[in-house]
């Protein structure tokens, strides 16, 4: 006798465990579209930041990095930094404030580059000094030796430099110089060029003065009129403008280059070779 197929009670039809399965990955993936809908912004950025951060860790070659700005699809090497320092020389580091006379070239500097002042504003920096060179017309008018407000500001940032550091400087030399007109080249003109050389330079140094940040017995002021020019004279108004200026050089303590105390010296040294001698 044929026996009867013993039914399995274990469980439901094959095709809904699939279904279930289906049901629990909708489920899922609906869950996680819910939680992005609400993405919680400073815990993405933390993500981001971290895994930017492992990315560099495990980065196994940095000579070929690539830099793609946000604005735009191209890409481009990183520069080295030997580029990017390219033509900004020793004093690559923005100078606050000047606390040694090393300092003191690099802070003026900046201040010049920052108010596109180069046309008329030039300085060097030597061994031991500082060196600024300006045109006239940023501290005079034509044929006068008031100073204008631009030149004040100027000096007053000069002066805001050297406040840090009086002892460090050794002196300050103020130069005035005029320029050679053929036309009214007359003895009554290079006599009163001389004078408003003279003049302006005094009144420079008489500005830094009245700040009372360094002894006036470190200040001196020198004209020169129309006999130190840095440019040959050609008759024309642009060779004339450049030998119009006012210079100051400020050296540092032990390299003064001032002759006065020299002559003195040999003076004194020379008198006292000559007292005769108290014998007994």
């Amino acid at each position: 006798m044929r026996k009867k197929k013993q039914d399995d009670s274990s469980g439901g039809p094959s095709w809904l465990d699939t279904y279930a399965d289906m049901m629990t990955l909708l489920l899922t993936f609906f869950v996680l579209l819910f939680s992005m809908s609400t993405l919680n912004a400073s815990k993405w950025q933390k993500l981001v930041t971290a895994l930017s951060a492992n990315l560099a860790k495990n980065q196994t070659s940095t000579e070929q990095q690539v830099v793609i700005s946000p604005s735009s699809n191209t890409t481009s090497k990183a520069p080295s930094a030997a580029a990017s320092d390219e033509g900004l020389g020793k004093d690559t580091k923005p100078v606050t404030k000047v606390t040694n006379f090393d300092q003191l070239y690099a802070y003026l500097k900046q201040y010049i580059e920052k108010h596109h002042l180069e046309g008329n504003v030039e300085i060097y920096k030597g061994d031991g000094y500082t060196f600024l060179s300006f045109r006239n017309s940023i501290f005079f008018d034509g044929d006068s030796a008031v100073l204008r407000p631009q030149g004040k500001v100027l000096l007053d940032y000069l002066c805001d430099a050297v406040s840090n550091i009086p002892t460090q400087i050794g002196e300050i030399r103020f130069y005035g110089h005029t320029a050679k007109v053929s036309a009214t080249n007359t003895p009554e003109r290079q006599a009163f060029d001389r004078g408003l050389s003279d003049d302006r330079s005094k009144n420079v140094l008489l500005y830094v003065q009245t700040k009372g940040i360094i002894s006036g017995a470190k200040l001196v002021s020198e004209g020169y009129g129309e006999y130190r020019p840095i440019v040959p004279d050609d008759g024309t108004e642009a060779t004339r403008a450049k030998n119009r200026r006012v210079e100051i050089y400020i050296s540092k303590t032990g390299k003064s280059a001032d002759v006065l105390d020299k002559v003195y010296e040999e003076i004194n040294s020379s008198s006292s070779s000559r007292m005769p001698s108290s014998g007994k």
